[in-house]
């Protein structure tokens, strides 16, 4: 049974050999590449030894193309001439993982809703990666023949691309390395961008867009960033202020609140609605917030309660539901509702 260092050098060589952009790898190629990954020497008598193991206890059909100088998947015959001939072995998989039919059409239904993402780097090389799998399991083998695609009956939301996505992967870098970050942004209400510093701690996801959330030293709070509306981003040397020493917690941020907005020093308040039975159906297979209690559940009335702080965005949405929803308590939430209302029937009178 190889060990780690042994099955790292097998793994390298096998992707080596499948890259089909780089066809016929030399011995210098190979040996190269695995001293740079393994940080470690590496012989050729060593790379001769991996090649028989390979070839032996893996199956491995590994040869050398004499026209091509290098190694490759598949066979070489000599002819009654003399003659050789190099055949190409596409379907062999090293160490190949066993998938159960159920098992690949989970992971095409996952391919097909990660396709409105097809356009953000990060998830760019999510998909490599579940290429990878899908090519490990010869997923590709096993629905060749498949006339029904997984996107002729599945059609997720696809929301337009938000221009923000393409920062996604430098902000989690920086987050999970504690880096800063600067960003020229730009609001919607300005003509020019300015400059920002932001030490980041959280990225959110509310309605097709992208958030980032972090302390502010220029303000001194922690603050929050549409990624959409930031034109050019750099990732800082200077390390973050550790969100402990702030008392920010990213799981328990937006535990009571609903939507992206949150101001400092607000309250939780206890929030009733009174919805049409109608809307009930859809808020009891679907809650509004996770906090949502059901309070009266009638032919008459649905009736639920929250614990949410209350911002733009709560009220917003309750706006969408027009007059399927009436706001029991508290008042403050309710002089919103209708003074939202009222500015709405202005436009009209």
């Amino acid at each position: 049974m190889p060990n780690k260092n042994q099955l790292l050098r097998y793994l390298i060589i096998d992707e080596l050999l499948r890259n089909r952009q780089h066809l016929f790898p030399t011995k210098e190629h190979i040996l190269a590449t695995i001293q740079e990954r393994t940080d470690a020497t590496y012989s050729v008598s060593a790379f001769e030894k991996d090649l028989k193991i390979m070839r032996e206890q893996f199956g491995a059909p590994i040869e050398f193309h004499h026209l091509e100088r290098g190694y490759f998947y598949g066979y070489k015959q000599k002819d009654k001439k003399g003659q050789i001939s190099y055949e190409l072995d596409k379907e062999y998989r090293f160490m190949s993982i066993s998938l159960s039919q159920k098992d690949l059409v989970a992971l095409n239904f996952a391919e097909s809703i990660l396709q409105s993402f097809k356009n953000s780097q990060i998830f760019e090389d999510f998909s490599d990666a579940i290429n990878k799998v899908l090519d490990a399991v010869e997923v590709g083998k096993q629905l060749k023949d498949t006339t029904r695609k997984m996107h002729n009956f599945i059609q997720p939301e696809n929301a337009a691309y938000p221009e923000g996505r393409k920062w996604l992967a430098d902000i989690l870098w920086a987050i999970k390395n504690y880096k800063q970050i600067q960003f020229d942004y730009q609001k919607f209400s300005q003509n020019e961008a300015e400059t920002r510093t932001l030490h980041p701690y959280l990225l959110k996801e509310f309605k097709g867009r992208w958030y980032v959330i972090g302390y502010n030293p220029d303000k001194e709070r922690i603050a929050t960033f549409a990624l959409d509306r930031i034109k050019t981003l750099k990732i800082s040397d200077f390390s973050v202020l550790y969100p402990e020493k702030l008392g920010f917690e990213a799981e328990d941020f937006y535990q009571n609140c609903y939507g992206i907005t949150r101001l400092p020093n607000e309250k939780i308040e206890k929030i009733v609605l009174s919805f049409s039975p109608w809307v009930g159906h859809y808020l009891k297979s679907k809650p509004l917030h996770h906090t949502q209690k059901i309070l009266i559940d009638t032919e008459q009335e649905f009736c639920i309660s929250l614990k949410l702080i209350i911002n733009p965005d709560l009220v917003s949405e309750l706006l969408s539901f027009g007059k399927n929803v009436k706001v029991l308590a508290p008042e403050r939430l309710q002089a919103m509702i209708k003074e939202e209302l009222q500015n709405t029937m202005a436009y009209y009178f």
